[in-house]
């Protein structure tokens, strides 16, 4: 393969956080930063604490997890339709489907490493021989270039605990089973939406809804500190100017 000429297109500036949808969702489904985090309440009675409560012992219950998974299908902005990504530690890896194109999308070692289809390059507007050049090769956006600040958003995925977050439109949602999990449910008043907190074993995260007209979905939360050290992907290409 010849190497790629400086005309080679990056994801675009106003679509490359792919998951900024998807990571409002979750922060939507949790809800504002604590700025300390209080002694999480047993498992057994955690149905009983307020949300607020809740959500300090779901950080709580993450903030030293070495891994997990999230998947889910719905609306979640930017044309992403479904996700399923593993976490292990800072590094990331998974896939993505936008606009009908499954993108692989990885981050280890603080570097970005991005795979689509012919498809994807040419609705971003790329030539067409651009298009087939890098179509399902892995191109990589090295931490500290001029194009890895575009992908801080989905660099937020692999810090859960901050994504469980809480403020003053948190309301009680009940309490429930899902996958023979049982849960307790925190609802977003501000934002249409809600978040499943296991109540036996660890306060983990179960599941995160949104109900809401421009986002809507679900996604699941599963395999804590199940997930091994990810890799880099072989081989890729470096675009030039990132």
């Amino acid at each position: 393969m010849q190497p790629l000429t400086a005309a080679a297109p990056a994801p675009r500036r106003s679509r490359t956080p792919l998951l900024a949808g998807l990571a409002v969702v979750v922060v939507l489904a949790g809800a504002g930063v604590s700025a300390y985090l209080l002694t999480r309440p047993s498992s057994s009675g955690l149905a009983s604490e307020t949300p607020a409560q809740i959500m300090r012992a779901a950080q709580t219950a993450v903030k030293s997890v070495s891994g997990y998974e999230m998947s889910g299908t719905g609306n979640f902005g930017n044309g992403v339709t479904s996700i399923d990504f593993k976490v292990h530690g800072a590094d990331i890896a998974g896939t993505a489907v936008m606009n009908g194109s499954t993108l692989d999308m990885d981050q280890v070692g603080g570097n970005f490493y991005f795979k689509a289809p012919a498809a994807f390059w040419t609705a971003e507007g790329a030539p067409s021989a651009v298009s087939s050049e890098l179509a399902g090769v892995w191109v990589e956006i090295p931490a500290g270039s001029s194009s890895s600040s575009d992908f801080t958003s989905f660099s937020s995925l692999a810090d859960v605990s901050s994504l469980l977050q809480t403020t003053d439109t948190l309301a009680p949602g009940g309490t429930g089973t899902i996958d023979g999990q049982s849960v307790v449910f925190v609802k977003d008043t501000t934002n249409p939406g809600s978040i499943a907190i296991a109540t036996s074993g660890p306060a983990y995260p179960v599941r995160a809804t949104v109900t809401g007209s421009s986002e809507s979905g679900s996604i699941t939360f599963s395999n804590w500190n199940g997930v091994p050290a990810l890799s880099p992907p072989p081989n890729p290409l470096t675009i030039p100017g990132s």
